[in-house]
């Protein structure tokens, strides 16, 4: 059998399924697919092309280098750039929609539109509270109706960020939305209209149906991931790999870098070629299991760059070349990104995110 390695199974028909979570939630709205980080560590075009085709409207990313690829795979679905406000010729040479979040910046694209008699639409961001980007939401009426003159600008789109509808308390998210809201209002009370208001995120689909607007942008919950066990959502990405190496040794063993572990009783250690370098992150070092056979193996030692050390002395029917996984589920056990997440005190997104460029995405679209 040739060695896999580590790899990343990315089940199409979960994307499907979460899509229409997604859809049933939020009725005929538009939606905005986030793409950024590599379409959350799942592999940028194939996910972006598949979300494509099931209907979604839009793409989100974070920098024109992502939509650049999306355009050279052949993809021209409208394409939202969330944060590059420098590179001003790729909006134009690549048909992209560029967020904007100060009036110097949108001057420049006016300016620029101009000059190639273009006209570029653009979304403008307002900060309700995330302190992040956007127009101060206490001057951000003057200052839209400022960017909505410029010449050579379509203003489609008026768009905002929510910091916390994640958490319990419900009371600074609503604020939010109603500071959104009462721009809106305030904005259409002067003629000034946008096809596309958006500041729902995952989050705020699956709590808060007060944020849906008229476009929602779903992120992390294509993937699989919500608030709670109950959303109805199914993980997209598995992790696995393969066995390298068997080895028996006494009890005394010290295990990988530092000895932090030392075999106690006579033990069948395995190696496996993924690492930190792979985004199996270091922190996991005798704190985390995999699953093998449908059975829990611990991790040993110290997480190597390129290998893991697992105890199997108590799973049987085991060689070289045995699948093994680190995310997803092995007969009625499962281990998922937000289990890993809770051992390193992290969140769900770092640890897809984290998934390496040498792993292999392999792709299933069929049941």
């Amino acid at each position: 059998m040739e060695l896999k390695k580590a790899f990343a199974e990315i089940d199409l028909r979960a994307l499907s399924h979460n899509l229409k979570e997604v859809k049933k939630r939020t009725g005929k709205r538009s939606i905005i697919a986030v793409v950024k980080a590599n379409a959350y560590g799942h592999g940028l075009v194939e996910v972006s092309r598949h979300l494509v085709q099931e209907g979604v409207e839009m793409l989100g990313v974070a920098f024109t280098e992502e939509a650049i690829q999306l355009r050279e795979a052949a993809i021209e679905s409208p394409i939202l750039v969330f944060f590059d406000r420098e590179n001003i010729e790729a909006y134009l040479k690549y048909n992209l929609i560029p967020t904007v979040f100060d009036f110097t910046t949108a001057k420049r694209l006016s300016e620029e539109a101009y000059k190639h008699n273009l006209q570029l639409p653009i979304h403008i961001k307002v900060d309700t509270g995330m302190g992040r980007i956007g127009l101060d939401i206490k001057s951000a009426e003057s200052m839209v109706l400022r960017i909505v003159r410029l010449k050579n600008i379509r203003a489609e789109g008026l768009m905002s960020h929510l910091s916390e509808a994640d958490l319990a308390d419900r009371y600074f998210t609503l604020h939010q939305i109603e500071k959104f809201r009462n721009l809106i209002n305030s904005l259409r009370g002067k003629g000034v209209t946008f096809k596309y208001l958006h500041i729902a995120n995952s989050a705020a689909v699956l709590k808060f149906p007060e944020a849906y607007f008229n476009t929602i942008r779903p992120g992390i919950m294509l993937y699989g991931y919500g608030c709670t066990e109950n959303d109805n959502l199914k993980p997209v990405l598995s992790l696995k790999s393969n066995i390298l190496y068997l080895k028996k040794v006494p009890a005394g063993t010290p295990i990988s870098y530092g000895r932090t572990f030392i075999t106690k009783r006579t033990s069948t250690v395995a190696t496996l070629p993924v690492g930190y370098a792979d985004g199996y992150n270091r922190r996991l070092s005798n704190c985390a299991e995999v699953l093998i056979n449908g059975r829990r193996a611990p991790v040993v030692g110290r997480v190597c760059m390129d290998t893991v050390m697992v105890d199997v002395t108590d799973i049987s029917d085991i060689s070289i070349d045995s699948e093994v996984v680190l995310i997803g589920g092995s007969g009625k056990e499962k281990i998922t990104a937000q289990d890993i997440a809770e051992r390193i005190e992290t969140i769900p997104y770092e640890v897809l995110t984290s998934i390496g460029q040498r792993v292999k995405r392999i792709y299933k679209k069929d049941v």
